[in-house]
């Protein structure tokens, strides 16, 4: 078994660069790490490129069904030095195991036409806050995830770290003009509903339709004013203690079991 021990082989080299957005948008693919992760890609039957694996790995137990699953699925292992594996890895318990995986590129008609329920994320910019959404509407759905100019990343390491493996379940759709998805998803009957902090209407408030739209806005900003006047309501969490709002994830958590009922 060949083992790399220089951190300037082209295939290390190509893995750190996946750190960086420009690398991953050019390269149409992104990295996830720790052994069940990487398990899950392959169960999701994930288009995996390589496997890199930490010298050191091969002396823990939990290893073994990954082995065993790559083995079966024949896909390209590499093994390298435990210095250099932990020099790129993004995380400090990376488990010695990361997968890097080709994109999926959805198509935005497919996606309209197959679901009934989006999430519209209106510049979600906290990692944590955007896998932690992804994890909810692949918890709740079928629902799938559009993204607005501001938004980060969806491919970033602590998003695909928060999504729990939802990541390889939620299809996206990359949205450059507010106002023209929006215009679109009216076309094709949503209903689009901005969750704001004040507002008369709460869920209740919401009538049973055949496909609906939610916006969950900025961390610090809210749903932009465009968007919210772009809408065919705006509701607001009624909440009885004494917080002024909630995280966005959470306001995400709540209005997407909420809404997800209208569907039903």
């Amino acid at each position: 078994m060949d083992i790399i021990k220089s951190k300037d082989n082209s295939k290390i080299k190509y893995v750190r660069s996946l750190n960086s957005r420009k690398s991953r948008d050019d390269e149409n693919s992104f990295i996830v790490e720790g052994i069940k992760f990487v398990n899950e890609a392959i169960k999701e039957k994930a288009d995996i490129k390589f496997i890199l694996i930490s010298e050191s790995v091969f002396n823990k137990s939990e290893i073994n069904l990954l082995l065993d699953c790559i083995n079966r699925s024949k896909i390209e292992m590499i093994v390298c030095d435990d210095n250099i594996f932990n020099n790129i890895a993004d995380t400090i318990n990376a488990q010695g195991a990361l997968a890097v995986i080709n994109k999926v590129n959805y198509s935005r008609e497919e996606i309209l036409s197959k679901y009934k329920f989006v999430i519209m994320c209106d510049r979600i910019q906290d990692p944590g806050n955007l896998g932690t959404i992804i994890r909810t509407a692949d918890a709740f759905g079928p629902a799938a995830v559009i993204l607005n100019k501001g938004c980060v990343d969806e491919y970033n390491p602590k998003v695909v770290r928060a999504s729990a493996g939802a990541i390889f379940r939620v299809p996206f759709i990359h949205a450059n003009s507010d106002a023209e998805i929006l215009q679109h998803l009216k076309e094709i009957g949503f209903n689009i509903i901005s969750t704001v902090v004040d507002s008369n209407n709460s869920f209740e408030n919401i009538q049973k339709s055949e496909r609906i739209c939610v916006v969950i806005g900025n961390e610090g900003q809210g749903v932009s004013q465009e968007i919210i006047n772009d809408s065919h309501m705006s509701i607001t969490i009624k909440m009885s203690g004494r917080a002024e709002s909630l995280n966005a994830s959470i306001a995400a958590g709540i209005s997407i079991y909420e809404i997800r009922k209208k569907l039903l």
